[in-house]
């Protein structure tokens, strides 16, 4: 087997995807784990006795240890003094140990406590677990300090819609059980400092250090750019920074990875290197290159030291790792085997890291440009022969880093796209200029900087202004390169079919332009060129055929569907028209914090839908609860139109949508109860309110009156209605019952979240709905949907749905039978 450690690692990888939604952990597991390990290590001493046998064997054990592995963290929450085991119950006294950096916003700061012991019953009880504590951010705490706080211990809540982040499975992974929240300095002390690991607090003291050194010497937004490359830090980096680094297919150099690492050890290898080739004894003696290449992991432990050791730094570093022992072994031709072996070490170490988006992309960039940049790199210049030599380098050098960025941009484009949505047009273009100046220029003078620091800060000031000056202008050209209209596009989330059919596209392509330029004819994948191209044109096939699929699948749709996306507090609808066509009806939001509800929630259930296209937008009132969640999506998507009742707001968040609906040329509509029945292929929609266009703007002073001047909406296909009043008090609900609106529908959306200033008897009686739909956050702070509410529409005999109990709903309907499904339930 040319390989063998890519069939070990194929089945670690489906241990860990089977075991994180198996779960048999017991007071056996550790144990267990144990006989495992035993089991392989005498497989493989009897490989060569018993070879198909010990292979079957081991491949069944490394199997087992992925699926055991993932459970880790499982097995620790059911321990019985577990933090879980004392979660909702009120106010308590607690005790632990910062165990990370803290993340700083510009509104709060989040640690992650080790916990210790807690009080109840006025004693101390040892717990064990993490828990994700927010505090307020002039409160300054850091690593290795040991606290006692008063709080509440919460349950972490993910949002539940087709292709959503599990944000709670995601902490409960890295050993996150809990989270608490600290609303002023009263309710939190410093008992001890360096409760931590010493030499990783010296080492948060250096990061300090250097912080301060940054913000004395460079200035936004190139210190926070330079902060995210060294110190891991990207905190700082502003929105609008990061989305021309997505435009522009270059956000990967922001976050520390493999690219990072690997020119760090390049600048070692090329200063060791020089070094040691000064001592003509050293030349003679010992193999210069090993040695350079050994010493520079030092520059590689330095910088993942300084970066702060988080888990995507030490993936990196573990990587590089086992590419340096592959070479000093006299293996690294071997190549495909090491990235394996660095696999295997890395899941074994990390198994959540399967599920992390850095590690795929990585783990595909690697191996796109270990596999198409030497075949791509046959290419002979013969046409340049006769240049002079410094031109054909030069010629040479920008040719090999074109067809790497070309190989990474092809290797990680798919996962791009179905994580995020959207691909760059330009992202080649980009990564020449950004990984040359960014990547490779500015993060050794960066380095330079990190060293330099220990004997003058003088010195390190002049690395800072240098590197600075480099990252001002790659910085200009990402700017002018992301403002172009084409820099990038949205596009359909694709299946992993289609994923998997666009790789083999990739490898036959790749085959093909092997088979033609190879020197040695005789030595071929196949006698047959003929099959590999009859195989191209059956995945292009496929794609026609897909394509055309998609394009005519929603066209022929006969069904109305409308989706109460759960977006926690808040409220977000789409509707899907029958014979395509679609419409977002709020965007959900947080009334103050950093969270992007679209960016976070909305959009990536859109994405799952495979949504790239919204037709309308509407805004049924600038609360920021149903506006914040829009910026995102009108920014990102391709939005065609935009209704609101025209009402403006006194803020920030409203004033940014303004500008990007200008900016876009997004077409606009006001509309009220004045406007005329809509239609919408064959779906019929009637304004019931307000009357006319609200007259004033909404500040935090008219919050009531805000929310009964909002849209109301009554949707009518066939025989089923569907009646949404926003966030409309019993005082409206008044009034549209005394007016000659037909209010009788077959579904509610529960005014107002289910606050009890709404959804009267009188309201739910006018309606005779047999279904009521209430979008509330769970464990709320306004108690919604409240008792009260719940009880009503139960008198009424009223089937009740809820977001934060059910998750995302759908309602389907062909115009005659009405049909609903909740995401929990089919999960």
């Amino acid at each position: 087997m040319r390989r063998p450690l890519f069939l070990p690692l194929l089945f670690l990888m489906a241990g860990i995807y089977f075991g994180s939604f198996l779960n048999i952990v017991g007071s056996g597991f550790t144990i267990f784990s144990i006989f495992i390990i035993i089991s392989i290590i005498l497989c493989i001493t009897i490989y060569k006795i018993m070879p198909k046998g010990s292979l079957v064997i081991i491949l069944t054990l490394v199997f087992l240890i992925g699926f055991l592995n993932i459970q880790r963290h499982q097995f620790s929450a059911n321990q019985e003094n577990n933090i879980t085991n004392y979660l909702n119950s009120g106010r308590q006294t607690l005790e632990g140990v910062v165990v990370d950096n803290p993340d700083i916003y510009p509104d709060k700061t989040i640690l992650i406590v080790r916990m210790v012991r807690l009080k109840q019953d006025a004693a101390y009880h040892s717990v064990s677990g993490n828990i994700r504590l927010v505090i307020p951010a002039d409160l300054n705490f850091r690593y290795g300090d040991y606290i006692r706080f008063s709080a509440s211990l919460k349950k972490i809540v993910s949002f539940h819609n087709p292709g959503g982040f599990d944000y709670e499975r995601y902490l409960n992974m890295k050993n996150i059980f809990a989270s608490a929240y600290i609303y002023n300095k009263s309710q939190i002390i410093l008992l001890r400092k360096d409760k931590a690991n010493h030499l990783r607090s010296k080492l948060e003291d250096y990061r300090l250090y250097l912080q301060e050194l940054l913000n004395q010497f460079s200035s936004s937004p190139q210190k926070e750019v330079i902060e995210a490359m060294t110190l891991g830090n990207k905190r700082g980096i502003s929105t609008e920074l990061r989305d021309s680094f997505n435009k522009t297919g270059t956000s990967h150099l922001l976050a520390i990875s493999g690219l990072h690492i690997g020119m760090v050890f390049m600048t070692g290898f090329f200063l060791f290197s020089f070094l040691l080739k000064r001592s003509e004894f050293l030349l003679l003696k010992y193999n210069v290159v090993k040695l350079a290449a050994a010493g520079s992991f030092f520059f590689v432990l330095i910088y993942a030291s300084i970066a702060g050791m988080g888990i995507t730094v030490m993936r990196a570093t573990l990587m590089a790792l086992v590419f340096l022992i592959a070479f000093l072994w006299g293996r690294q031709r071997d190549i495909y085997n090491s990235l394996a072996l660095a696999g295997i070490v890395i899941l074994i170490l990390y198994p959540a890291a399967l599920f992390d988006i850095s590690f795929q992309l990585s783990f595909c960039a690697v191996f796109s440009i270990i596999y198409i940049v030497p075949r791509l790199n046959q290419i002979s210049f013969s046409f340049i022969d006769s240049w002079p030599l410094f031109i054909r380098i030069i010629i040479k050098k920008i040719y090999l880093l074109i067809i790497v960025c070309i190989a990474a941009s092809v290797g990680t484009m798919p996962l791009i796209v179905f994580y995020f949505g959207r691909i760059s047009a330009i992202t080649v273009i980009a990564n020449l200029f950004a990984v040359i100046l960014l990547g490779t220029i500015s993060l050794a003078l960066s380095m330079g900087f990190i060293f330099a620091a220990i004997f003058s800060s003088t010195i390190s000031g002049v690395f800072i202004k240098t590197a600075s000056f480099f990252v001002k202008i790659s910085l200009d050209i990402i700017d002018k390169l992301a403002s172009l209209p084409w820099s990038s596009f949205a596009i359909s989330k694709p299946g992993l079919l289609e994923i998997s059919i666009f790789y083999v596209f990739i490898f036959i392509l790749i085959q093909i332009f092997d088979e033609h330029f190879k020197k040695d004819k005789s030595v071929s994948l196949t006698r047959k060129p003929v099959i590999l191209k009859s195989l191209a044109v059956l995945c292009l096939l496929f794609f026609i055929g897909n394509g055309f699929y998609l394009f005519t699948k929603e066209r022929f749709s006969t069904n109305l569907r409308l989706t109460a996306i759960d977006v926690g507090q808040g409220s977000a609808t789409l509707i899907r028209f029958p014979k395509g066509g679609n419409m977002l009806i709020d965007g959900g939001g947080i009334t103050s914090g950093s969270f992007d509800i679209g960016k976070m929630v909305i959009a990536p259930f859109l994405h799952s839908q495979r949504i790239s296209t919204i037709h309308t937008v509407v805004l049924t009132h600038p609360h920021p609860d149903h506006l914040q969640g829009l910026l995102y999506i009108t920014d990102n998507f391709n939005v065609k139109e935009v209704w609101s009742t025209g009402q403006r707001a006194n803020d920030e968040l409203y004033l940014q949508w303004e500008k990007i609906i200008s900016d876009k040329k997004i077409k606009t509509k006001i509309i009220n109860a004045q406007s005329p029945p809509m239609e919408i292929n064959g779906v019929s929609f009637n304004v019931l309110w307000p009357p006319d266009r609200p007259s004033y703007d909404a500040t935090i002073f008219n919050y009531k009156k805000v929310n009964d001047d909002s849209l109301v909406f009554k949707i009518n296909y066939g025989q089923i209605s569907f009646l949404l009043p926003a966030d409309i008090s019993s005082d409206i609900e008044r009034v549209l019952i005394d007016s000659e609106h037909n209010l009788v529908s077959d579904v509610l959306f529960v005014p107002h979240h289910g606050s009890h200033h709404s959804s009267s008897n009188d309201f739910i009686k006018a309606t005779s709905c047999r279904y009521a739909i209430v979008s509330s956050g769970k464990n709320n702070i306004f108690r919604h949907p409240h008792k009260y509410v719940l009880k009503r529409f139960q008198d009424s005999q009223v089937k009740i749905y809820r977001t934060d109990e059910s998750g995302a709903i759908t309602m389907s309907t062909n115009g005659t039978n009405l049909y609903i499904d909740t995401f929990k339930k089919n999960r």
